[in-house]
C-alpha cells in the first residue's frame, strides 16, 4: 500500500512540476542577448591597466555560477576561443535571482580550467570560502554537433559530494524544462586542473555543467530564443527551491 502511496505522490510531484507557471520572458531574452553582446566585444581583450579580467557579482542565494571560460584564455601560449553565452547566463542568474556569480570579462592570461596559479582561482577560493555555497555550478559551452543538450561533469560521480540530492533535482528540472537528452560524464571534469576539481579537493559540492551551444545563442524571435529561455528557467527554478 505505502509502495503505491508514494508512486501516487511522485507522479502528482512530476505533473505538478510539468504544468508550473512559465516565468522567463521575450524581456529576459533580450537582456540575455545585450549582455552577451558586451562578452563578445570584449572577449579577446586584454583588461585596462588596473582592472582585473574577471568579475564577482554577490548576491544572497547560496548556490554560485562560475564562468571561468565567458571570454577567450591563453593556454599553453595558445588563445583559446571563449564559450560563448555562459558569462551573459551568469549575469542574468544574478540578475534575476541576485544569486552570486564570478565570471571572466576580458581575455584571461590564464585558463582557469587548466591551471590553478592564477587570479580567478585565488578569488574563487576566497568567495567559496567566505559564502560557504551550498553548491556550485562550473558553465561551460559543447560544441553544437554534440547530441546532448546538457552533460554533466561529476569526478565519475563524487564532485557533488553529500549533495546527491542537490544534483539529481538539477537533472529533473532541466527535463522538466525540455532538456531531456542529457549526458553525465562525457567530460567528467577529471582532466587537466579544473574548476570542478578545484572545488571539490575544497570540500564544495559542484559540478560541471556542459551546455550544447544550441541552447546560448539566441537571437530575437529565433528557435534558439526558446531554448535558451528553457535552460534559464531550469536554473532559475533550481536556485529558487534549493534553499538549504
Amino acid at each position: 500500500m505505502r509502495y503505491y502511496l508514494s508512486l501516487i505522490g511522485m507522479l502528482c510531484c512530476a505533473a505538478s512540476q510539468a504544468q508550473q507557471k512559465a516565468i522567463i520572458t521575450p524581456v529576459n531574452i533580450d537582456s540575455f542577448i545585450s549582455f552577451d553582446k558586451s562578452f563578445v566585444l570584449n572577449e579577446s581583450k586584454e583588461a585596462p591597466p588596473g582592472k582585473a579580467s574577471f568579475e564577482f557579482k554577490p548576491g544572497t542565494r547560496k548556490i554560485l555560477f562560475v564562468a571561468g571560460h565567458a571570454t577567450a584564455h591563453m593556454r599553453n601560449d595558445q588563445k583559446k576561443s571563449a564559450d560563448n553565452g555562459t558569462g551573459a547566463l551568469a549575469v542574468s542568474l544574478n540578475k534575476l535571482l541576485n544569486t552570486p556569480v564570478l565570471y571572466t570579462t576580458f581575455l584571461s592570461d590564464s585558463d582557469p580550467n587548466f591551471e590553478d596559479n592564477n587570479a580567478f582561482k585565488d578569488t574563487l577560493a576566497k568567495i567559496v570560502a567566505k559564502l560557504k555555497p551550498i553548491f556550485v555550478i562550473d558553465l561551460h559551452t559543447s560544441d553544437p554537433s554534440r547530441p546532448y543538450e546538457i552533460d554533466f561533469g561529476t569526478l565519475d560521480g563524487i564532485s557533488f559530494r553529500n549533495r546527491k540530492d542537490l544534483f539529481e533535482k538539477l537533472k529533473n528540472i532541466l527535463k522538466n524544462e525540455g532538456l531531456t537528452n542529457q549526458s553525465k560524464d562525457f567530460f567528467s571534469a577529471k582532466e587537466n586542473k579544473a574548476i570542478t576539481k578545484f572545488l571539490h579537493a575544497r570540500n564544495v559540492p559542484c559540478i560541471q555543467l556542459e551546455i550544447n551551444a544550441n541552447n546560448l545563442n539566441p537571437e530575437k524571435g529565433n528557435l534558439q530564443a526558446q531554448r535558451t529561455a528553457q535552460l534559464l528557467q531550469a536554473l532559475t527554478r533550481f536556485v529558487n527551491t534549493s534553499v538549504k
